[in-house]
């Protein structure tokens, strides 16, 4: 396994969050949050690596980009998909790849989810990890919390997400994301397993 820190602050923030170079782990959650099924359970099995995941591309399926005539806060850019890099083999390359991945499904999921009450978000990758994965393919995981505003009827809502991990399996075919929240003591492990665990986002 390889381990790399890494730094990601997206969009505008308010009060006392900083956009950018942000260190440690995240507290409590305060507020609301989004999380899917996987990220509301915990993993403790033995961590494998299997030849080749199992997966159906009919359910594939991510949170939508907004369309053309739809204006979320901050830059449009962190709302797009990024393209699969040609080689999965250049570590640099697969990092920033699932890193962009990652804010792009997060801010596209806070975007369905509350629309143009939704004022500004930040991604904050504090960690990143690669780990052995089948020849041709790349496994990645990073620590990467976020936090939000909203305006509910007169009220300005903020929150913090609890700590997040989200690991993804990439190769020709598919990219698969797992993700669960709440800290670990033993970050070296690769909990959890996109490969077992994995949602499919998208298939080639």
């Amino acid at each position: 396994m390889k381990r790399r820190v890494a730094l990601l602050g997206c969009g505008s923030v308010v009060g006392s969050l900083l956009s950018g170079c942000l260190s440690g782990t995240s507290g409590s959650p305060t507020g609301t949050q989004s999380q899917t099924p996987s990220e509301t359970e915990s993993d403790t099995s033995t961590q494998t690596v299997a030849e080749t995941p199992v997966y159906d591309c009919a359910d594939a399926d991510r949170p939508p980009e907004p369309s053309s005539d739809e204006d979320p806060p901050g830059e449009n850019e962190r709302y797009i998909y990024p393209q699969r890099p040609e080689s999965l083999s250049d570590e640099s390359k697969v990092l920033s790849y699932v890193e962009a991945y990652e804010r792009a499904y997060r801010l596209n999921d806070l975007y369905d989810q509350y629309g143009t009450d939704l004022d500004h978000a930040s991604i904050f990758v504090y960690d990143t990890w690669t780990h052995e994965a089948p020849e041709g393919a790349a496994i990645a995981r990073l620590n990467c919390p976020y936090s939000h505003g909203y305006t509910q009827g007169d009220d300005q809502i903020e929150a913090d997400s609890p700590t997040i991990y989200s690991s993804y399996y990439i190769d020709d075919a598919v990219v698969l994301r797992a993700s669960v929240t709440g800290h670990r003591e033993d970050e070296s492990k690769l909990v959890p397993d996109p490969m077992e665990r994995g949602r499919p986002m998208e298939c080639f």
